[in-house]
C-alpha cells in the first residue's frame, strides 16, 4: 500500500475519476489517495472539477466530417510541400549563384593575385592580434565609438540578403471555404 501525503495532483485527482468511472480502483495504489479526497475539500473540489469536465466533454456534439476531408487535408499538404521544395530550390540556387560568384572572383584574382591577398590578409591578421594584445584596455572604448559605423556596414552588408531572402517567403494564399 503506498502512503499518500499532502495534496493530490491534477495526475492523481484525474486518475481517481478515471478509476471510479471504470470501477477499476486499485485499492493498493489509490487508497490513500481516495481518502485524502474524501476529507480534503481543496482535493475533492479538483476530483469534481475533473468529473464535470468529463460530463460536458460527454455532452459535446461531434460534428460530421465531409466526404471529402481527407483528400483535402492531404492536398493541403501536396501544396504546401511544393511550396518548400521550390523555396529549397530557389535558396539553392542563390548559394549556387554566390559561390559562382566567388569562384570568379578567384578566378579573375588569378594565383598571383590569390597569393598576395592571402598573404595581406593573413598579415593584418597577425598586427590586428598584435594590437589587440597591446590594447585590451582601449579595446571597449574603442568599440563603443565604433558601434555607429559597424552598424552602418552590418547593415549596408545585411539589407541586400534580407531583402533576396525576402523573396523565398510565399505570398498569403486566401483560403475557400
Amino acid at each position: 500500500m503506498t502512503t499518500f501525503t499532502g495534496h493530490l495532483t491534477e495526475a492523481m485527482a484525474q486518475r481517481l475519476l478515471d478509476h471510479r468511472l471504470d470501477g477499476q480502483l486499485d485499492e493498493g495504489r489509490d487508497a490513500g489517495a481516495r481518502a485524502h479526497a474524501e476529507t480534503c475539500a481543496e482535493c475533492a473540489a479538483l476530483v469534481e472539477s475533473f468529473r464535470l469536465l468529463d460530463a460536458a466533454l460527454d455532452r459535446l456534439v461531434v460534428p460530421e466530417l465531409p466526404l471529402d476531408f481527407t483528400a483535402s487535408v492531404l492536398a493541403r499538404i501536396d501544396a504546401v510541400e511544393l511550396a518548400r521544395a521550390r523555396e529549397r530550390r530557389l535558396a539553392t540556387a542563390i548559394l549556387a549563384g554566390v559561390l559562382a560568384a566567388a569562384a570568379g572572383a578567384l578566378v579573375a584574382a588569378g594565383a598571383s593575385g590569390l597569393a598576395g591577398a592571402v598573404s595581406g590578409w593573413a598579415g593584418g591578421l597577425g598586427e590586428a592580434s598584435r594590437a589587440l594584445q597591446l590594447g585590451r584596455g582601449v579595446l571597449p572604448g574603442l568599440l563603443s565609438a565604433l558601434r555607429l559605423p559597424l552598424l552602418a556596414g552590418a547593415s549596408a552588408l545585411a539589407l541586400p540578403l534580407l531583402f533576396a531572402l525576402s523573396r523565398l517567403i510565399p505570398a498569403p494564399q486566401t483560403r475557400t471555404a
